[in-house]
């Protein structure tokens, strides 16, 4: 017989031995010892305990050989005698008792939330005089679980949960009360349909079609008939999951009505102000065609980039860009309008005869308009290809090699605006020698988080100060690269929460609160590094991040999530 079933009391081992072979005798004793669930075995006539397990003792503090052949009820495990009672009611009618939450009391006086389950077996041969008791400890899942019920009650955001077999709700929170006007009671057990919640049946057909060919849906603009009559709009996200053999569907949907209106406001001022540049744009054609016309390429270049998904994220650098070939595109111009004049001056003179004089200085005139010309289409030229490289490592995120000075003075380029702007001055300390093999357009995306977080952040408004930008190799595989800035800091308070989403301390003025989770992610995720942020209150901030030369290889990461965007008090 094996070692471990002649650990098991006589009556028990006997029992095993006209149920099971000797090997699986064997196993099941090493089960019953191994297991980390409650496993006790008493006799029904009085609760006399015939065996205990290691578990027994893990819940309830007593050790086995405290408790073997001693009664149940000495120990006063039970909270609740009723609860015991009706489970030995149900073992009598059906044999067994399965999944019932009981309380149970440790030997410290703690109470634990247990799952118990028992069954009748005949261990003396004489009919079934005996039960096997098997308790599992749910104290903390019951804490998880409440604390989820707390914080889905409390949620700013309408969210249920809902059968995916027949489509009834069977939980809704407070807001979805308040925004539809229909309390709890009302909505429990019926479905979406019943409650005319849809606006739009198309677009619940669409979303339902998505969740059953894919699991979920995110990010869906819906229609929803609200309280006293109202339509809002609300960005829906949906999940499918199961739970105790049902399949379930959990729906998020934050109330974006305001935010599409003013979106839209925007837009119809946007169209306004387009159609005045065009009309102003007009008037100047007949004095500088040629101008006119790369205004209006330029002009239809940034509508395409912000129609274009792809582009959606370039398009504060497209105004930078425009704004900065004013300059050297003005310039030139001016420079050829002038030597166009001088041409058809030098043309008539020609014709009544022509001194050395004139042709000398002509040609001085000629030569200093050209070195202008060139000066001028060079610093066009320079802007164009920094914009085109941003552009490019922005929207296709892919990987190639590149060197860190160089990719941080093109973004300093199409930032330039911003930082005039701003008053702020930049300073850099990075070896020219630092070359990565990584993304460089998720890199410059939270660079670029990093220097507008500094810049709406750091200073108080009207002023000004530095923003230090600096790395340095660590190693042959790492390199350390910090932003910092002098300016006013961040309060200890908020230091643990700054890259959490939707944190921000410019609520309603400008910050959505996603730059620095966005940045976050992409430094972590992507890039495979760290980043690190340290502030002194009254003396500015750093960001540091431990990146790696060669990023990590990612299987099509999703590398236009986090976008670059314009200051917005991330």
């Amino acid at each position: 017989m094996a070692a471990f079933t002649r650990l098991i009391p006589a009556a028990l081992r006997r029992w095993l031995l006209t149920q099971l072979d000797d090997s699986r005798a064997d196993r099941f004793a090493r089960a019953f010892h191994a297991s980390p669930d409650w496993i006790v075995i008493t006799r029904l006539s009085d609760g006399l305990i015939i065996e205990a397990n290691q578990g027994f003792q893990n819940i309830s503090g007593y050790a086995p050989a405290e408790v073997v052949g001693h009664l149940m009820s000495e120990f006063k495990v039970w909270v609740h005698a009723e609860q015991r009672k009706l489970l030995i009611e149900e073992m009598y009618r059906d044999g067994t008792a399965r999944d019932r939450l009981v309380q149970l009391r440790r030997r410290d006086g703690g109470v634990r939330d247990c799952m118990v389950n028992c069954t009748l077996i005949a261990l003396s041969g004489r009919g079934y005089d005996h039960a096997v008791w098997i308790a599992r400890d749910m104290t903390e899942q019951n804490a998880i679980h409440e604390q989820f019920r707390v914080a889905f009650k409390l949620m700013p955001e309408l969210m249920s949960i809902s059968r995916l077999s027949d489509g009834c709700y069977i939980e809704v929170n407070d807001a979805f009360e308040r925004i539809t006007g229909l309390s709890r009671e009302e909505v429990i057990g019926r479905t979406s349909l019943e409650l005319n919640i849809w606006h739009d049946l198309s677009q619940r057909e669409s979303l339902v079609q998505q969740v059953l060919s894919s699991g979920g849906a995110s990010d869906h603009f819906m229609l929803l008939n609200a309280s006293q009559g109202q339509v809002r709009e609300v960005l829906l996200n949906a999940a499918s999951f199961e739970a105790r053999g049902e399949h379930l569907l959990i729906v998020l949907a934050r109330d974006v009505t305001e935010v599409r209106r003013a979106q839209h406001e925007i837009e119809d001022l946007n169209a306004q102000l387009e159609q005045r540049v065009e009309q102003r744009t007009a008037d100047l054609q007949s004095a500088n065609q040629e101008l006119s016309r790369t205004l209006i390429d330029l002009r239809l270049a940034q509508k395409h980039l912000v129609m274009s998904e792809k582009l959606a994220a370039l398009g504060a650098l497209v105004a930078g860009v425009a704004h900065e070939l004013n300059t050297p595109i003005g310039n030139s111009l001016t420079v050829a309008s002038t030597l166009e004049d001088r041409v058809q001056q030098l043309a008539r003179q020609a014709e009544q005869g022509m001194r050395r004089s004139t042709l000398t200085q002509f040609l001085s005139d000629a030569a200093q308009s050209t070195e202008i010309l060139l000066r001028n289409l060079d610093r066009a030229s320079d802007l164009v290809m920094s914009f085109k490289q941003v552009a490019v490592d922005q929207t296709s995120s892919q990987r190639r090699q590149f060197q860190l000075a160089d990719l941080v003075g093109e973004i300093l380029l199409t930032l330039s605006p911003s930082l005039r702007k701003s008053g702020c001055r930049v300073l850099q300390h990075i070896d020219p020698a630092l070359r990565l093999d990584s993304y460089p357009g998720p890199l410059g995306q939270a660079l670029t988080n990093l220097i507008n977080n500094a810049m709406l952040h750091g200073f108080a408004e009207g002023l000004a100060g530095t923003i230090t930008i600096a790395a340095q190799a660590l190693d042959a595989q790492t390199l350390r690269l910090s932003v910092s800035d002098d300016g006013c800091g961040i309060r200890p308070d908020d230091l643990n929460h700054v890259f959490e989403p939707f944190f921000t301390t410019r609520l309603g003025t400008g910050g959505s609160g996603l730059g620095l989770h966005i940045t976050h992610n992409i430094v972590t995720s992507v890039l495979g590094g760290q980043i690190e942020l340290s502030s002194t209150l009254g003396a500015g901030s750093s960001f540091t991040l431990s990146l790696p030369l060669q990023a990590p290889q990612n299987e099509g990461p999703e590398l236009s999530t986090p976008r670059a965007r314009p200051p917005d008090g991330s």
